[in-house]
């Protein structure tokens, strides 16, 4: 999964923001350890996509 945000940030952004959306902490907790894989550090910068949201 790691690869496949690292491939398409826009597509990680917009997942995050419906799993928020949702409310579930369960599966906002399981994205969020899949996206730091993924970004690790890239994602708590500002010009990310994922951290704009």
């Amino acid at each position: 999964m790691a690869e496949y945000f690292r491939a398409d940030p826009t597509y990680a952004a917009e997942l995050l923001a419906e799993v928020r959306r949702d409310g579930n902490p369960n599966e906002l907790a399981i994205l969020l350890r899949q996206m730091d894989e993924a970004f690790g550090s890239d994602c708590k910068r500002s010009g990310s996509p994922v951290r704009q949201l």
